[in-house]
């Protein structure tokens, strides 16, 4: 096999790398429902970082919500379908302005990368990636006035 086939099976397996990661971002979607920005807080709804932000309810066992970059455009929240239905209006709206955060400094970019280039689970970036955590909390309390303590019920 010569130079150029060998580059070009790399340029292929890189490219089905990608897809697969790129597609792999919309599988939550797959069996959530588009939340109606109507159950949602409209003041934190009308923030510039919100344009890019679509909120869905689904089976989420794992966390009360989670959130991933859609690419190319999007970043996707999925809340948790018995959480979002027992959470109080103060909590949700901590948690809409937590993923605005991270919308806002496109933490979800940085983390999808470090996933994608296998990176993820390096020390370094487990601490990049906490402090990203903290940052959208700090994010959360400047628009909401609540602190994550205040919700430690929820948290554990």
């Amino acid at each position: 096999m010569g130079k150029g086939m060998i580059w070009i099976v790399l340029a292929f397996v890189l490219f089905l790398w990608l897809a697969f990661n790129v597609a792999a971002s919309y599988a939550p979607l797959l069996l959530a429902e588009r939340i109606s920005p109507g159950r949602l807080p409209a003041e934190l709804l009308a923030r510039g970082e919100a344009r890019r932000v679509r909120f869905y309810v689904g089976a989420n066992r794992m966390s009360y919500a989670f959130s991933a970059w859609a690419p190319p455009l999007w970043t996707v929240v999925v809340f948790d379908r018995e959480f979002f239905r027992r959470a109080t209006p103060e909590l949700v709206r901590f948690v809409v302005a937590h993923e605005l955060g991270h919308a806002a400094a496109h933490h979800h970019v940085w983390r999808w990368a470090a996933v994608v280039l296998g990176v993820a689970l390096l020390p370094a970036v487990r601490r990049a990636l906490a402090r990203q955590e903290k940052t959208a909390d700090a994010y959360a309390t400047a628009l909401t006035g609540f602190r994550k303590e205040h919700f430690a019920h929820h948290f554990k």
